[in-house]
């Protein structure tokens, strides 16, 4: 801010100088020139009254005549030249070329010349210059002096407001401002104190609004987390104690996600990925959506390599599969296919439907909050929630295609367990039928990540070695040889 005020004030004085100093400039050397005129005029007229009187007087003009005048100039280099009956007397040293000269002619018919060299006009045009140097100077010295204090006045009281605002977002401003003697500055500085004041507040009254519903849900979750954990134990029965155990595990991955969301304000660091099984996590997917696709009569499938360990954070990822699930449900139609596919560097999770697709205004601002299709009940946080969580693991989730709708989950591929998964069993009692996944060698994985279709069961030649997950499947590992 100092240095912009400071240019800005020497550009201002630079101008006026220029624009006022050169006009002043060129006057005040015609005025040099034209008072050296008129001093060569009042020596000739000297001269015209001298050599009158001696020609009334009868006596010659002579040298020392002319000369007399002449010493009587001290700042004056002159040559005088009379020319009376054809005879020329001369006095003062040669003029030299160019010289400026006055001439008249007497009344005795004498004519007289009055030179002044050009050496002396440069002379007393160079005194000239210098002043009108020293005078820009000055100004400009003056200038300066003023755009540094006026830099300092204005500088000072900007730092201590910037100071001001940073002490408010660390929650340290605590004394009143200070006026600095500009109103402009004091009225920025009054706003932005009121503004922290009613923002602290606000932050207090969110925060109290957080522990408060973290209590109120905490109460009930720990009360059907305990009632689960009866029921589980006390029934006989394999299917009740199957959905009893898929809802203990929604219960607690929904206490995650609740305590995420109140502390995750509180927190100033990121979150630190790990080790994700991408496969457990769409398992536990399958389950917890099968039911939901069933009474909607539609089909949720699910492809997953055998082994698909990304770098990322369980909750937090388990959410956005979950999210982009959930809206191919309400929105999409026909069968929603959840396709893995991975190579040593990335892994991307596509998720589609057989539906309409998406408007393509629509597509391109569906992951800005608030943004939600026209005949949409929700609210429009759901998918840029969910692009923040999976930018966070260091990822991103992206629109692939707006027709059919497809959307991929991009991550960092992290070392799985290849060599002992080599099968699957599935349970699909209490409406999942049961098969065993192939087992042999693992085949090698797609290098190539860009959207592809869908197709049931294992991919096509030469691609990952998918096993389709059927509505409610329950994945068990099968335990690792020992031979």
């Amino acid at each position: 801010m100092r240095q912009r005020v400071l240019q800005a004030t020497i550009i201002t004085v630079l101008l006026a100088v220029l624009m006022l100093g050169i006009p002043l400039g060129y006057s005040w050397l015609q005025l040099t020139r034209q008072n050296l005129t008129n001093d060569a005029n009042v020596i000739l007229d000297r001269v015209r009254v001298d050599t009158e009187a001696r020609l009334q007087e009868g006596r010659p003009i002579d040298e020392a005549l002319l000369q007399r005048r002449i010493d009587a100039q001290s700042d004056l280099n002159l040559s005088v030249s009379v020319v009376y009956e054809g005879t020329t007397i001369s006095a003062g040293d040669p003029p030299g070329d160019d010289a400026v000269r006055t001439n008249t002619t007497g009344a005795s018919g004498q004519q007289i010349t009055v030179y002044i060299p050009q050496s002396d006009v440069r002379a007393h045009t160079a005194s000239a210059w210098v002043l009108i140097t020293v005078a820009g100077m000055s100004a400009l010295s003056i200038g300066v002096s003023v755009a540094l204090w006026q830099a300092q006045r204005i500088s000072m009281p900007l730092a201590r407001l910037a100071r001001r605002a940073e002490e408010m977002g660390a929650g340290r401003a605590r004394g009143s401002w200070k006026p600095s003697g500009i109103a402009e500055i004091d009225d920025v500085a009054i706003e932005l104190s009121r503004s922290g004041a009613m923002l602290n507040e606000r932050l207090e009254a969110e925060s109290r609004l957080a522990s408060d519903a973290s209590h109120q849900l905490r109460t009930p979750l720990t009360a059907l987390s305990m009632r689960l954990d009866e029921i589980l134990a006390t029934s006989s029965e394999e299917w009740v104690r199957e959905e009893a155990r898929i809802s203990l595990e929604q219960i607690d991955r929904l206490t995650e996600v609740v305590h995420d969301l109140i502390n995750a304000p509180r927190s100033s660091q990121r979150r630190t990925p790990g080790v994700v099984e991408l496969r457990t996590v769409l398992t536990q997917q399958s389950e917890e959506w099968s039911p939901a696709y069933r009474r909607a009569q539609r089909e949720l499938r699910i492809q997953v390599p055998r082994s698909a360990a990304v770098w990322g954070s369980a909750g937090p990822l388990t959410q956005v599969i979950a999210t982009l699930i959930e809206n191919a449900l309400a929105h999409g139609g026909g069968r929603t296919t959840v396709k893995v596919r991975r190579n040593e560097h990335s892994t991307v999770v596509e998720v589609s439907d057989e539906g309409t697709g998406i408007d393509p205004e629509l597509g391109a601002r569906i992951f800005e909050r608030s943004v939600s299709g026209r005949s949409s009940q929700g609210t429009g946080v759901g998918l840029a929630l969910a692009r923040t969580l999976v930018e966070d693991d260091g990822g991103r989730l992206e629109l692939l295609t707006e027709n059919p709708a497809t959307f991929g989950v991009f991550l960092i591929s992290a070392p799985g367990d290849e060599g002992g998964d080599d099968g699957a069993d599935v349970d699909l009692r209490g409406g999942r039928s049961g098969r065993r996944a192939r087992s042999g060698r693992p085949s090698r994985t797609r290098a190539d990540m860009t959207p592809s279709g869908v197709s049931g069961g294992r991919h096509a030649a030469g691609g990952d070695d998918l096993d389709t997950l059927p509505q409610g499947s329950v994945v068990r590992r099968r335990p690792r040889s020992r031979s």
